[in-house]
């Protein structure tokens, strides 16, 4: 086991709970939990795998929840990992020496999204410092999508990235209460904060994936030409904004809001499918086949394959009848 403490925060999490704890237990020496409020068995699970279970009463800020947690950690370093996650022990045990490095504070692991819509499934990636020392400057700041890193480097440390890969199933469905929680807590950032550009595209990505296509494109709109979100987010602005595009059939936009090119593998090959559909849709089939034919979309893991496969089977039912 490593010393390390793998802090958790739930709320009516039955359901992945034990996969979670299942996939930390073996490799770190604390377990805590922190129950939020729930009415399920999330409690009595946790309690059977061996985690410590506090109690804290829910304030509309994971931040507060999760701070809260850490004053129970009683060893060296902290993975935060989240209820609807699983880690990857092996990619742990073989970069943990990275914490041996006095001036380390926190280490960015890979986290891949699993994203099922009825027969389509997609993944995304990002990464996220979610393991740092146990030490009282560095906590969580913000009421949702919390962060960790900046007061890491305030307390004077380095972030280094990692090779350890943490698997994320919380959008494998659509939780609509959870969407309502967290629409609340963006709503109220920016109450205080209309110009949070951060709230503001989380709030974006919050509609989009609830269809409510109007209210996320007036707020991607506002985003496009932002100073304070990063170039992957800046992509991903385009990327949305093209695709709701695609869905009022307004092409010319999709064709401005995709033209550029993504160092990234994924976001390349998402960005080709919304400009390959959008050719097709056009009745330009010559055209499209050349954007489906090409193996970005293939390697693509934010791109479902069936659409692909019958993308190119309209393709050629066309050319077969001319």
């Amino acid at each position: 086991m490593l010393d390390l403490t793998a802090l958790i925060i739930a709320y009516d999490s039955e359901e992945n709970l034990e996969s979670t704890i299942v996939s930390v237990l073996p490799v770190t020496k604390q377990i805590i939990l922190i129950d939020t409020g729930s009415q399920d068995n999330t409690p009595v699970i946790a309690s059977r795998l061996g985690a410590e279970i506090h109690f804290y009463q829910w304030e509309n800020d994971f931040s507060k929840a999760r701070n809260y947690g850490l004053q129970f950690a009683r060893y060296p370093w902290v993975l935060s990992i989240d209820s609807d996650e699983v880690l990857n022990q092996k990619s742990l045990l073989d970069n943990f020496h990275l914490t041996n490095d006095p001036q380390v504070g926190g280490l960015r692991v890979k986290i891949t999204n699993h994203v099922k819509r009825g027969d389509s499934y997609t993944k995304t990636h990002h990464t996220y410092t979610r393991i740092f020392r146990n030490h009282p400057l560095i906590r969580f700041e913000g009421p949702i999508h919390e962060q960790i890193a900046q007061s890491i480097l305030d307390a004077g440390f380095d972030i280094v990235d990692a090779d350890i890969h943490i698997d994320h199933y919380g959008y494998s469905t659509i939780n609509i209460d959870k969407i309502n929680r967290n629409r609340k807590i963006l709503q109220k950032v920016l109450e205080e904060n209309p110009d949070d550009d951060w709230a503001l595209f989380n709030l974006a990505e919050t509609e989009f994936s609830v269809s409510n296509i109007d209210k996320a494109e007036q707020i991607y709109e506002r985003l496009v030409n932002s100073f304070e979100l990063n170039p992957e987010q800046l992509e991903m602005v385009r990327i949305r904004l093209a695709q709701i595009a695609l869905k009022k059939d307004n092409f010319h936009k999709v064709y401005n809001y995709c033209n550029f090119t993504s160092e990234d593998q994924h976001r390349e090959g998402l960005r080709l499918l919304i400009w390959g559909t959008a050719l097709l849709m056009e009745h330009r089939f010559e055209e499209a086949k050349q954007i489906f034919d090409k193996p970005e979309l293939q390697i693509s893991d934010m791109v479902d394959k069936n659409q692909i496969k019958n993308a190119l089977e309209v393709i050629n039912l066309v050319r077969k009848k001319s």
